[in-house]
């Protein structure tokens, strides 16, 4: 009897959706896997698992040991290579790939092997044996994995830059829809030479459960399915892990899990005090990250920004590019209803090339730009130095340039052909007003200034000239302390000789003129994208400390967040969808990045913590009577985040996505996709502490994405994340039973002898997908995706 027609249930209309849900009478009957199979009876790894029921199966029927699976299976362990980080650290590199333990090897060469299940734990290698390392020590953040068989091999490569074509195909292998293209990575080749995406029995992704959730999630599938691989020969893993672990107070050498104690944490943190998870887990970032949105930005010392600067890493690159010449910046954040909301710009006359850059977190105020400032000042130093300072009707111009030869500055140009006014002052250290021909000196104009001072002190000569800020005529530049803008383009030269003549060297500048107030003139974004079309990258700064060995940048799309109706973010306006907005998560999260801010130290820099990924794979011979194979569905994963994380606000009236349900403020996010295959397992792929639930509705054949809801569709799975310290037989007195951390319970599909139903066929229905989160306190990069095996 061939199993796999039985299984194959089209879900055609609503009526066979209905029918699907019924329990398959189908009874597997485990075939003998011959003399040469030894079936372990070692008991699970990791112990007891959580599973969810759906609507027609029945709970207590489905395996709780993989010893227990019909037929038997044989065990095999391998471990990856070690990881190592320091505290705040993220760990996000390929590792390199594990060869399989040679049993395994030889006893499949030239056969087909089927991984029915698999367990993971993050383990210290010690003369006393494996200790596992908590959860809230390093935090598994996700992780991409994969096995290759003989006719297929790694092959380490290292991209040419974020534009290199193969990482769009590198993409599509990608646990979280992102490429860190700076990292090296390992791809696989057929025999061929051709480059192999995971799809085929030479090379099959074997993803996940794949976050905090990874140790305690079932991998693996109901009796009769599994990852068929021919000639297995080895595992490849790519983890990213977040080091948590204070090591002053958390022993973690114990059988059981330490009680969580919270090392430094930055300023952008939003766990709350008294947290029992890290809010590095959370990717927050940091003063060590720079924000680089593509566009240009404007110094504006009237009205209001009409798109305000969100986060203070944009500000602070933002103002860093709007000056030319050398400056110091000084940098600050606050919250001050006195000046005007985001990011603005002074200056201090005393130290004229000195930018005080301050990004305001009161993002109501209504202060206008430059408000209530009397005097105006800029600075700049390029070809020779010059500045202008405003007050009332008058302006006063400092030049600074060698004594012994000509210079100049001509203003509100670019270039001689602009035809600019200009000061001159030669050699002998006479001034004189030109308006310039293109190039050609120009000719000489009536005096409109007034020489304050002339010195000249080590061989630079000082000259400061004031004039009223009106121009005496067309031909003689007007400073408008009206305009908006508050840049002015120069053009500064220095001659060869003391007499004026051709330059000798040139350069176009600007002056910004800047309040001298705390009340500065505003740095605005100039033609803002609309939301969730800007683009750029985050860029790290590593400090001299010892240990910082981040480097390099992560960049951003537009469309990050897909449109609706695959997801509800934009709509939302959720922080993840925009690089201007984005405050956290895992585009913060780089290899090697601290997450602490950089004047916090990284502490304990000679306490590396060293560990390594364990897999334990169950293995039965491939039967083709008995063994459906089953791939990663890659093509219809449940994906309604950017396109897996997303940010859980603060919840409060009025923001949306809140409700308040039994005294709980609770977030929801929905999103709708087509289906595709028979599905034989689901994992909802989230976080702690935040995860609460989610849930599948399948829709009637002919109910588009648009239309597809909770109330015309059918439950197809629900799963709610069994948090540690909530007394669940599964967990309670284990070292993974952490107080705050998850365990996901996932979605089976098989047989009604395991109390499942048969694997519905989605190909071409609508899928609905609803994700809720506590939201008492906000939390970034939370994740939402379905992890769907499908046939």
């Amino acid at each position: 009897m061939n199993l796999k027609k039985s299984r194959n249930i089209k879900m055609a209309s609503l009526v066979v959706v209905v029918v699907a849900a019924l329990l398959s009478v189908v009874v597997a009957v485990a075939p003998n896997f011959g003399p040469n199979f030894k079936p372990t009876q070692a008991d699970n790894m990791n112990g007891e698992y959580v599973f969810s029921t759906t609507p027609g199966g029945k709970e207590g029927l489905f395996p709780k040991a993989y010893k227990d699976y019909p037929g038997g299976v044989e065990m095999y362990e391998v471990y990856t290579p070690a990881i190592k980080t320091l505290y705040s650290q993220v760990w996000w590199s390929p590792l390199a790939p594990a060869d399989l333990p040679d049993e395994l090897v030889k006893k499949y060469a030239g056969k087909k092997a089927v991984f029915v299940g698999w367990e993971i734990d993050q383990v210290q290698k010690t003369a006393q044996g494996d200790i596992s390392v908590p959860i809230s020590a390093s935090y598994n953040h996700h992780y991409g994995n994969q096995l290759i068989g003989a006719k297929a091999k790694f092959k380490k490569i290292t991209f040419d830059g974020p534009e290199d074509p193969r990482i769009a195909e590198l993409t599509k292998l990608s646990g979280h829809g992102m490429v860190p293209w700076d990292q090296p990575h390992y791809i696989v080749e057929r025999e061929d030479g051709t480059m192999s995406l995971g799809d085929n029995q030479d090379h099959i992704i074997i993803t996940s459960g794949n976050g905090g959730e990874y140790r305690k999630t079932y991998h693996g599938f109901a009796p009769g399915y599994g990852i068929v691989v021919d000639s297995p020969t080895q595992l490849q893993v790519t983890p990213m892990q977040i080091d948590t672990w204070n090591r002053d107070a958390m022993n973690i050498t114990g059988d059981l899990p330490p009680k969580f104690v919270a090392g430094p944490l930055p300023r952008a943190s939003e766990a709350p005090a008294g947290a029992e998870y890290s809010g590095l887990l959370e990717c927050p970032m940091t003063t060590r990250l720079v924000k680089q949105v593509d566009g240009k930005y404007l110094i504006q010392k009237t009205d209001t920004c009409s798109s305000p600067i969100l986060t203070f890493q944009e500000c602070y690159h933002a103002a860093a590019s709007s000056f030319s010449g050398t400056h110091n910046f000084v940098n600050t954040t606050g919250t001050d209803s006195s000046r005007p909301a985001g990011c603005s710009v002074s200056t201090d006359p005393s130290s004229p090339l000195t930018i005080n850059t301050f990004f305001n977190k009161a993002n109501t105020s209504t202060v206008k730009c430059a408000s209530g400032s009397k005097t105006l000042s800029g600075f700049t130093s390029s070809v020779i130095d010059m500045g202008v300072s405003i007050m009332d009707t008058t302006a006063t111009i400092t030049l600074k340039g060698p004594s012994n030869v000509w210079f100049g500055v001509g203003f509100g140009a670019q270039a001689m052909l602009d035809a600019p006014w200009t000061i001159i002052v030669d050699g002998y250290g006479n001034v004189s007003e030109y308006k310039l021909g293109n190039h050609l000196a120009g000719n000489q104009l009536k005096p409109s200034l007034t020489v304050t001072s002339n010195t000249v002190a080590q061989g630079v000569r000082t000259v400061v000239v004031s004039r009223p800020t009106q121009g005496s005529g067309p031909d003689y530049y007007s400073f408008n302390t009206s305009a908006q803008d508050a840049s002015i383009p120069v053009i500064n030269a220095v001659g060869s000789g003391p007499a004026y003549a051709y330059h000798k060297d040139k350069d176009p500048s600007t002056i910004v003129l800047l309040p001298t107030s705390e009340q500065g003139a505003c740095v605005c974004p100039q033609a803002p994208e609309p939301f969730g079309l800007a683009t750029g990258s985050l860029v790290y700064h590593a400090t001299s400390q010892e240990g910082d060995t981040g480097e390099g940048s992560v960049g951003f799309r537009k469309q990050k967040c897909p449109v609706y109706p695959q997801t509800i973010l934009n709509e939302q306006r959720n922080p993840t969808c925009d690089i201007r907005y984005y405050q956290g998560g895992q585009w913060a999260c780089h290899h090697m990045w601290s997450l602490l801010d950089a004047d916090q130290e990284i502490p304990w820099p000679n306490q590396t913590l060293t560990f390594y990924h364990k897999y334990r794979f169950y293995v039965q011979p491939y039967n083709e009577t008995y063994h459906t194979p089953v791939n990663y569905g890659r093509d219809t994963e449940l994906l309604i985040g950017s396109p897996w994380e997303y940010d859980v606000p603060k919840c409060g009236p009025g923001v949306p996505g809140c409700s308040m349900e039994n005294g709980t403020w609770i977030h929801t996010i929905t999103g709708s996709v087509v289906g595709h295959h028979n599905f034989v397992s689901l994992n909802f792929h989230c976080h702690a502490p935040t995860c609460l639930s989610m849930e599948v509705f399948v829709c009637p054949e002919g109910v588009s994405t648009l239309e597809c809801n909770e109330t015309i569709g059918k439950p197809m799975c629900r799963q709610e994340p069994v948090y540690g310290g909530a007394g669940n037989p599964a967990t309670k007195g284990t070292r993974f039973d952490e107080t705050g951390y998850i365990a996901i319970p996932d979605c089976f599909w098989g047989d009604s002898e395991f109390g499942l139903e048969a694997p519905p066929n989605v190909t071409g229905l609508a899928l609905y997908m609803v994700k809720r989160c506590n939201a008492t306190y906000a939390h970034y990069g939370e994740m939402a995706g379905g992890q769907p095996f499908v046939y």
